[in-house]
This record gives C-alpha cells, structure tokens and sequence, in this order.
C-alpha cells in the first residue's frame, strides 16, 4: 500500500446480536452493546425460536392451535416474550426483535433485514460428540455470514 494512501475507515452503523438467552449469550450482548457505543451504531437483538423441535413448525396456525402441540408452541412463545423483554430491560438502547424459525439461517436472514454491518453472538464452545450432535450456530454464522461476525466464548467457572 502506498504510504500516502490510508485504509477506508469502518462505518459500522447497525451491529445484530443473536441471543438464545444462555448464560453463554450474556458475555456477546455486553461486547455488542459496547461497540454500538463506541462506534454510534444501533443495536438490533434477535432470537430465532426453533419450533421445529416441536414437530409442528410449518403447520398452520389454526391446525396447531386445536392440538396440546399448539399449546406448548403457544407456551414456548410467551417464555420467548418474557425473555427478550428482561434482555430489553438491560439494553434498553437495542431494539429487540423475535424470529421463528431454523436459528442458524433466521440469524444470517434477520442482519440482511436490518442491514447489519456486524454480527457479534456468543459461543458454547462445544466439542466432540456434542459438537457433531448439535452443531453450531455460531460457526454456520461465521462460514455463510457476508459480513464479519464477531464470536465470544462462554468462559467456564
């Protein structure tokens, strides 16, 4: 690079941070909410509810709503609600936003929506057979994202 010439800077003007509410996703919304500070950016918080563990995703919503399935999607709904609104609470700066659907593309589909320049989200650091049994978002993230994504590590006590 020519000496005379100087790197563009950053303008970072909308950082996405994905929560699944675990102690893990804690450490990433502090890192999130401090580089919105720093660099003026909003601050858009999202959780993607994975109902497919239910067996009824996709189902319409009149369907579900007559069978005990509904009722614990319904359930799994308001415990969603109540979750990101104690998030909200704690960074009341963030607009708090609830997707439903596969988390790691809901992730990557909700920072396209809100125009994210940066990803930052929390990492259980799974290895072994949980890592192959569960996967991670976190790494599809990283491996499909467009934009750069910022991973922070749950620290064991």
């Amino acid at each position: 690079m020519n000496p005379a010439q100087s790197p563009a800077p950053l303008h970072i003007k909308c950082i996405l941070a994905p929560t699944d509410f675990s102690p893990g996703a804690e450490p990433a919304l502090r890192w999130a909410s401090s580089l919105s500070a720093a660099f003026g950016a909003k601050l858009e918080i999202v959780h993607v509810l994975d109902l497919s563990v239910t067996g009824v995703a996709g189902l319409p919503s009149e369907l579900a709503a007559v069978s005990a399935m509904g009722q614990l999607v319904d359930q799994l709904r308001e415990e969603t609600k109540a979750e990101m609104a104690k998030v909200a609470a704690r960074y009341p700066q963030a607009k708090t936003r609830i997707r439903e659907g596969s988390p790691r593309t809901g992730v990557l589909d909700a920072a396209r929506d809100v125009g994210a320049d940066l990803i930052v989200m929390g990492t259980h650091g799974r290895t072994g057979l949980a890592h192959i049994f569960f996967g991670s978002v976190a790494e599809y993230v990283v491996r499909q994202s467009l934009i750069p994504v910022l991973t922070v590590r749950q620290h064991d006590r």
